[in-house]
């Protein structure tokens, strides 16, 4: 496999229409859950059949992530109280590789009965099909949107030695070195490479990409100081920020993280309009019924209401969100074109 890539961008990934796109983007999602919980849909008979016995046996989540990260907790604690309300049990298949791609495809070639649901990410559905030459899969067709679970923004951090306490001071260090700066991420083509390739555009610096294959290290040489600053979702340094290893820089979400409030947002540290991170959702095999996907949906939303799980997901670095299939969809398509280009300019490429 050979990745090739160049560390700055061509053109600003922000404009005016895709910003008022995302600016409305949680205000519809507080509407859908209304309408959600109320609507009547016409079902074939097929639908009606399956809204009548699914589910009556255990359902598999395959997570394309490693057991014990953010993701994961988040998929385990979602799907554990769906379990109580639908009656039954889920039980969680951890399918790393390919950056998501390997548990994705196992969903693919699953009956579309409901029985095997994906977590899925940004990275799946918005960057691996401008990331990758070729997939043996269609995210897009292949899979359909049942509901959001969560948000993650990405945070900005450096080891406690370092002597970087703001954005402010990253950003004039890179215009002042004559060295540039570097920074870590868990891999080319990540939802943090990407990100972090933003923030370059936007900050008009240039940096070192450093991609490290996975997380775990490249917070271990960010802690060691091996690395100017490490970009990476809340949940996968969480805890060494709370341990006091790294300190907290910035966030990349239009709003403060509620599991690091003391921390500012790129936007708030003078970059207005800067947003963007990682969502988790559940998908389904395509020709999936409709009944069984309006199941899963209600469920996942009742429990994304529950108060447990609101604190378990913000323990964990995450943002609750819900809402209907369509206004999931929309927010996939918007994040393929902006995350698309981001790839495209960066010259990220995996074969």
């Amino acid at each position: 496999m050979k990745i090739t890539m160049h560390s700055c961008l061509r053109r600003s990934t922000f404009s005016a229409p895709s910003l008022a796109r995302q600016v409305s983007f949680r205000r519809r999602i507080s509407i859908a859950l209304v309408l959600a919980s109320s609507a009547v849909s016409v079902l074939s008979a097929s639908d009606v059949l399956a809204q009548g016995v699914y589910p009556n046996r255990t359902i598999t989540v395959v997570v394309p992530q490693a057991a014990g990260g953010g993701m994961d907790a988040i998929g385990r604690a979602v799907t554990m109280k769906m379990g109580t309300l639908l009656k039954t049990s889920f039980i969680v298949d951890n399918k790393p590789g390919a950056g998501g791609n390997i548990g994705a495809l196992q969903v693919v070639n699953a009956p579309p009965d409901g029985y095997t649901v994906l977590l899925g990410q940004t990275s799946q559905f918005a960057i691996n099909p401008h990331l990758y030459s070729s997939m043996a899969f269609d995210p897009l067709k292949d899979l359909v949107p049942v509901v959001m679970l969560a948000d993650a923004p990405n945070v900005i951090v450096v080891g406690a030695d370092s002597p970087f306490r703001s954005l402010s001071d990253i950003v004039a260090a890179a215009k002042a070195s004559k060295k540039l700066l570097d920074f870590a991420t868990p891999g080319a083509g990540t939802p943090s490479h990407l990100i972090g390739e933003m923030f370059q555009k936007v900050a008009a610096i240039k940096l070192v990409h450093i991609p490290y294959k996975g997380a775990p290290n490249a917070i271990t040489d960010t802690i060691a100081g091996r690395t100017a600053f490490m970009m990476s979702s809340i949940p996968s340094a969480l805890s060494q920020i709370r341990s006091g290893k790294l300190r907290a820089i910035a966030v990349s979400a239009d709003k403060r993280s509620p599991t690091l409030p003391d921390v500012p947002t790129i936007a708030e540290a003078g970059y207005p309009g800067f947003n963007a991170g990682t969502w988790y959702g559940l998908f389904v095999p395509a020709n999936t019924p409709a009944a069984v996907i309006q199941r899963i949906n209600l469920a996942a939303n009742e429990s994304l209401a529950s108060e447990d799980v609101i604190a378990r997901v913000t323990k964990e670095g995450g943002i609750t969100l819900g809402g209907t299939k369509e206004i999931f969809a929309e927010k996939i398509r918007l994040d393929y074109e902006k995350l698309g280009k981001a790839v495209r300019d960066s010259g990220a490429k995996v074969d």
